[in-house]
Order: structure tokens, then C-alpha cells, then sequence
């Protein structure tokens, strides 16, 4: 059960999340969860504590059947081939659609009168019966259906792949579907062994077996599916799948550790809270990430969600990759991207609170052009941006917008006035400086609500961009003068 737990975390933590890596996780935990009841069940002492963990929890085995046949079909989908579109079509759809049916109608028997399971008829196991279980469980009328279901849907699924695997368009995919096949032989030996095993009461397939080959099955998928879902990102590293599953294996230790040194005794209802207690463990440290981001959208803004959410990627990617230069250089860049969006951002307010002194001279966008702003207040006051009042702090602020913008003028007779360089010009020289309402000045040029706001946009990301521009061109005039003032000096 912790192994399909760990499994499915390291799908969900290490595939870019899409239909295929969610359903391969859906596979996972539902099969956990299978599991969980089962384990659970064949260690319960008594009916009452049997019961709960048999009946709740059984659904588990149909969802996994289930998900694994979609992630087939979701796989096969993505293969441009015509063969693969026409067998999804007349083949792998219907019989997708007759398989969900199908299991919804047996899933929902686990829970009406007897129809799946003789709930009304257990009873302790029989001598000689080859049970992990205490209780016996008999077969309702539909439970050969169910095996029937098994087979059908488990050997459909095997010839998914199987036509995925045909039609690849890469060696590394078909590699990978090859690998699928595996996974797919040994989901039909397990679930369908488990399957007959049961409907025979026990002339089949021993149930650790079973389960054993589930296991199997499962830990060749998931490293597939997550190596398939990362084919356009690079491969999976075999160092960072062995590096999740010990960390989560650890964690598992150290609960259990923790739970048995200061328990009391073994009792089943310590089990239970230990099974319990494990496998929200996994799913706690799994999901840490997700839960930040969610965490993020309530505490932070855009731009810093942005910046933790790049350099979490990073950071996951360079457990991932062999070309540790190319990360450093894909990082910088995230992190020019996320400063320049900040820029732009800090223009649009700082323009908002053009005619507003007292908001302009706490306008953040002051701490990024320092340099500009002192030249400013020097060329206009004869004095630097440290001796100078809050108001002309600023009017100099003001001053540096107002130029960047006329800036933005198109040259005489280059463009027309109605042209975007133009218009863009017009739009934030009449909506700033001038304080015209919006819809004046769409009525002004005749352009929709669309337009202006693109428009918009686009000057004012143009206007942050000039600012940079101009801000690193006085930083290096500055440095010069230094520069030359240390040299005259010295000399």
C-alpha cells in the first residue's frame, strides 16, 4: 500500500500535470487504497472491525481497472497516426465508453443487497481455505460479470498499447510503450489472477502473488508514464526517481518509528491509525508543493507567485538534467522575465498617480531607477535625489515619466497618426497626462475597447522597457565618470 502511495507521489510531483500523469496518479492511489482495506482486513480480529475496511474501500480495485484502460486510451490518443485515430474511433472509444458503464453498474453492486458480494453470508474462513483473511466473503450472482470485466478490460488495454507501440513516431516513445507492454502483461496476470482467484474461492492465483504482480505493474508504469510525460523536457533521471521514493521511504520510517516508540501495545486499532497516519504522510510531503502554491495565491501577488513558481520548477529540473549550464541559463532568464514584468507593473501605478504627488514620491518604481531620478533632480534643482525634498522626489519622478512618454512620439511624417506607434502614443499621453476617460478616448481615435487596452499594453511595457534602458545607460555613464575622476586622482 505505502509503495502505491509513493508511486503515485512521485508521478504527481515529477510529471508536468496533464490527463495522462492525473490519471496515472488516479490508478495509483486508487490502487492504495484497495490496498490499504485489504491489509487492514487481514489483520481484523473480529466482524466488526472487518467489515468496514472490506466494504468501504473495495471500489478501489474497480477505479484502478478503470483509470488504467483511460490512460491507455489517453496515450494512444496522442499518437498523430491515422491507424491510431481510426482504432480509437471504432474500437477504442466504444469500447471505453462500455467499459465505464460497466464499472460504475459493478462498483455501485458493492453496496446494493448481495448482488456483488454476499455481505449477508460472511463468515470465518473455512479450514484449508487459502485466505490472508480471517472472514470468508462468497460471490454475489454478478461477481463473474465483474471477472469478465477484469479480463475484458485488462487485455483491451494490453492491445492499446500494443497499437501505440506500433504506431510511435519515435524510438524513445516506443521504447517506452514497450515498457507499457510489460506493465499491461503483468496488470492482466495480476487483476485478472486476483479476479479468478476469487470467483474459483482459491484455485488460482494465491493473493500476495497477485498483489505482488499489481506492484509490479505499476512501478513500470508509473516510471514510464512519467519519463513519457517529460519527452519534450528532458529525461527522467534513474538518480531522482531512486532519491523520491528513499525520502518518502524515510518519512515512512521515521512515523512509524515515532508511533511504535510511543504507542501502547499493538492492537488493530493502532494499525489503523498507523496505516492511516503513513499514508497521509506520503500525500503530505507530496503535495507540500501544490499546497504552497495554493497558499501562495492567498498571500502573495502575481509577480512574486510567479517567481517562486519558476524557481520551484528549477530547482525540480536540475534533479533532472545533465546540462547544468543550460539550467543556470534558463533560470536567469525566468528571472529577467519576472523582473521585467515587475517593471511594467510599477510603470502602470506610477502612471496612475502621475497627477497625484504625494502617492508618485512613495511609487516603488523609484528604488528601480535611482540613478535616473538623481541625474533628474541634479539637472533640475542642482542638488541629488538624497537632498531633496518628498515633493521634488516626486515632481523629478514626474518629470522622468513625462519624457519617457513624449519619448514614445513617433517622428513627423515616419507614421501616421492612427498607426499602433502613434496611437500608443496618444493613449497614454490623453489618459495620464491629460486625465481623458477611457471611453473619450476610444470615441477620439475610433477604436474599440480591445484595441485600446492592447494598445495600452503594449506602451506601457514599452515605456518600462525605455526606462531600464535608460536607467542602465546612466549607471555605466556614472561608473565612467567614476572612473576617470579615480584615474585623474592617482594621477
Amino acid at each position: 500500500m505505502l509503495l502505491f502511495w509513493v508511486l503515485g507521489a512521485y508521478v504527481l510531483t515529477r510529471s508536468p500535470r496533464g490527463a495522462i500523469s492525473l490519471t496515472a496518479v488516479g490508478a495509483q492511489f486508487a490502487t492504495a487504497l484497495y490496498l490499504l482495506g485489504q491489509g487492514m482486513l487481514a489483520n481484523a480480529e473480529t466482524f466488526d472491525e472487518w467489515l468496514p475496511w472490506a466494504r468501504n474501500l473495495t471500489w478501489g480495485a474497480h477505479l484502478a481497472q478503470l483509470l488504467w484502460f483511460w490512460l491507455t486510451i489517453l496515450l494512444l490518443r496522442e499518437q498523430r497516426s491515422s491507424r491510431a485515430r481510426a482504432y480509437l474511433r471504432y474500437v477504442g472509444y466504444p469500447l471505453a465508453a462500455l467499459i465505464t458503464v460497466a464499472t460504475l453498474v459493478f462498483g455501485a453492486a458493492i453496496y446494493v443487497d448481495d448482488l456483488l458480494h454476499v455481505w449477508s453470508g460472511v463468515q470465518p474462513s473455512p479450514p484449508g481455505l487459502d485466505s490472508y483473511s480471517r472472514f470468508f466473503l462468497p460471490n454475489g450472482p454478478l461477481f463473474f460479470g465483474f471477472v469478465a470485466l477484469l479480463l475484458v478490460s485488462t487485455l483491451a488495454a494490453f492491445v492499446n498499447v500494443w497499437v501505440a507501440w506500433r504506431v510511435a513516431e519515435t524510438a524513445e516513445r516506443r521504447r517506452r510503450f514497450g515498457w507499457l507492454l510489460l506493465s499491461a502483461a503483468f496488470f492482466i496476470a495480476g487483476a485478472d489472477g486476483l479476479g479468478i482467484f476469487n470467483w474459483s474461492a482459491g484455485s488460482m492465483l494465491p493473493t500476495p502473488l497477485g498483489h505482488f504482480l499489481l506492484a509490479a505493474a505499476m512501478v513500470v508504469m508509473a516510471w514510464n508514464v512519467a519519463a513519457y510525460s517529460l519527452l519534450f523536457k528532458g529525461q527522467v533521471v534513474r538518480t531522482d526517481f531512486f532519491y523520491l521514493l528513499t525520502a518518502l521511504i524515510l518519512v515512512c520510517v521515521l512515523y512509524a518509528a515515532v508511533l511504535l516508540t510511543f504507542g501502547p501495545s499493538y492492537s488493530f486499532q493502532l494499525l489503523n491509525v498507523t496505516a492511516v497516519v503513513l499514508s497521509v504522510a506520503i500525500l503530505s510531503h507530496a503535495l507540500i508543493d501544490l499546497g504552497r502554491r495554493v497558499l501562495d495565491r492567498v498571500f502573495f501577488g502575481g509577480d512574486v507567485r510567479r517567481l517562486r513558481d519558476n524557481l520551484a520548477s528549477v530547482l525540480q529540473t536540475a534533479a533532472r538534467t545533465q546540462d547544468f549550464d543550460a539550467l543556470l541559463v534558463e533560470a536567469h532568464n525566468e528571472i529577467d522575465e519576472v523582473s521585467a514584468d515587475r517593471l511594467r507593473d510599477l510603470t502602470e501605478q506610477a502612471l496612475r498617480r502621475l497627477n497625484n504627488p504625494a502617492a508618485l514620491g512613495r511609487n516603488e518604481l523609484a528604488s528601480r531607477i535611482p540613478v535616473t531620478l538623481d541625474g533628474s533632480t541634479r539637472a533640475a534643482l542642482g542638488r541629488g535625489l538624497q537632498d531633496v525634498t518628498p515633493l521634488e522626489r516626486a515632481q523629478a519622478m514626474r518629470s522622468v515619466l513625462i519624457s519617457g512618454i513624449e519619448r514614445l512620439k513617433p517622428l513627423d511624417g515616419d507614421t501616421g497618426p492612427e498607426s499602433p506607434a502613434a496611437l500608443q502614443y496618444y493613449i497614454l499621453r490623453e489618459e495620464y497626462l491629460q486625465g481623458l476617460l477611457n471611453k473619450q478616448i476610444m470615441v477620439r481615435h475610433s477604436i474599440s475597447e480591445g484595441t485600446f487596452n492592447r494598445n495600452r499594453r503594449q506602451a506601457i511595457a514599452m515605456l518600462a522597457e525605455e526606462l531600464d534602458r535608460q536607467e542602465q545607460l546612466a549607471s555605466r555613464e556614472k561608473m565612467a565618470a567614476f572612473g576617470s575622476s579615480v584615474a585623474s586622482s592617482g594621477g
